[in-house]
């Protein structure tokens, strides 16, 4: 009896230095795969078109200037504080920016505060480890256009996180929603999931003040939405949400962006997609019911806003529209990880487990995102604000987009 607090807490230790060396592999991991795009670094779309463009031109007004329907706080933040490197630098500090940014996102996997759904720390590293390798990133990682949908992964992790225990914390948490709140759309469709939180957490008053924050943020975007151009094609149906579901995240986790859409010569492929993601559901309900059903509606909300803004384009390729299949990709694993944390009979612990492993072979298909096919140099353009053109031009990325920067 008087070995076994000493052998506990030993057990504990090992716990949490192998957690530690997990979240640390993991991370090292994460930036590796971004080795290809820094090597030929070049500027995503929006990188160049908009960001960088509005930071020279514009300066500090590019902060309310609406884009695609909404204001994006963050990658204007991160133009802003580059903007007086070289253009030719730029490609190469928006990259390493988006890399960081995306691993601090991340960051809440590995909190205590989550500690009520995973007990343990090689839980919560565990699960922080399948959010930095987890496929396909082709589209969101490494620039700072995607860091709005990036951050929902934040939002996701602090819906399903306790209250922080310091004042310092809770300014904290109140700041980074409000941040992401202000960058992109995703703050309308998680206002719900931060109710359920301030419910669940007992109805407290930080909790509150954090849903008030995202409910702020949320009204702002959804005004400036309501009063942009925007218009998308649509034809979202709850057939092709179900499809969207199977295809690009069961698909996106058994196959990465190998394209099991494109797989017309067998269904087989598919049919497993189908399966995976029905035994996520079945095995995380069993489990965690009332923490997988409210996830589940915010899997289904996020997955349809998309089917609805682009119909039958979400299926046409495992590369299209990936920012739209992170978030809910990134829902299966935390529900896949929480039933590894709950008291469920291990059979169904063993379920979830599989559900997790058969993804290996994605993780290392799609390790290493492939650099954008068009990487223009970017010294004449260099040459030309040097010499202080009036408009200095330079095609970027293909397809029509441009940094223009005015003298």
């Amino acid at each position: 009896m008087h070995d076994a607090y000493p052998s506990k807490k030993a057990s504990d230790r090992t716990s949490h230095y192998v957690a530690t060396a997990v979240a640390a592999i993991a991370s090292l991991l994460f930036v590796v795969r971004g080795l290809p795009r820094l090597r030929e670094a070049s500027l995503f779309a929006e990188d160049g078109q908009i960001f960088l463009t509005e930071a020279h031109n514009d300066g500090i007004a590019a902060f309310v200037a609406p884009y695609a329907g909404y204001l994006h706080t963050i990658p204007r933040l991160i133009a802003a504080i580059f903007e007086p490197l070289p253009v030719t630098a730029l490609p190469v500090a928006y990259c390493c920016a988006a890399i960081v940014v995306h691993l601090l996102f991340l960051t809440p996997a590995l909190s205590a505060r989550l500690s009520w759904l995973l007990p343990s720390p090689l839980l919560r590293a565990g699960l922080f480890a399948t959010l930095c390798l987890m496929p396909p990133l082709w589209e969101p990682y490494g620039n700072i256009a995607n860091l709005i949908f990036v951050a929902g992964l934040c939002l996701l992790l602090l819906v399903i996180s306790e209250d922080p225990k310091t004042k310092s914390g809770r300014l904290i948490e109140m700041v980074s929603v409000a941040l992401i709140g202000l960058s992109g759309p995703l703050i309308v469709l998680f206002l719900p999931s931060f109710l359920w939180r301030w419910w669940r957490n007992g109805r407290t008053r930080h909790s509150l003040v954090v849903a008030a924050t995202a409910g702020v943020t949320a009204a702002i975007q959804l005004s400036v939405y309501l009063a942009s151009e925007r218009s998308t094609p649509g034809g979202g149906t709850l057939v092709l949400l179900a499809k969207t579901a199977a295809e690009r995240v069961g698909g996106g986790w058994l196959y990465g962006d190998s394209n099991v859409v494109a797989a017309a010569s067998s269904s087989i492929p598919t049919i497993l997609a189908c399966v995976w993601l029905a035994a996520v559901l079945v095995v995380s309900l069993v489990a965690v019911p009332r923490t997988a059903l409210p996830l589940w509606v915010l899997f289904a909300i996020l997955l349809y806003s998309a089917v609805n803004a682009y119909g039958s384009a979400m299926v046409s390729s495992s590369f299209a529209f990936q920012r739209h299949v992170l978030i809910p990709t990134a829902v299966t694993l935390v529900l896949l990880w929480s039933v590894l944390g709950s008291s469920a009979r291990t059979a169904i612990k063993a379920v979830a487990a599989l559900c997790l492993v058969v993804g290996i072979g994605a993780v290392l298909h799609d390790f290493f995102p492939d650099p954008y096919p068009y990487r223009p140099s970017l010294s004449g353009l260099q040459e030309c604000v040097d010499a202080g053109g009036k408009l200095c031009h330079q095609g970027i990325f293909g397809d029509g987009w441009s940094v223009d920067l005015q003298g």
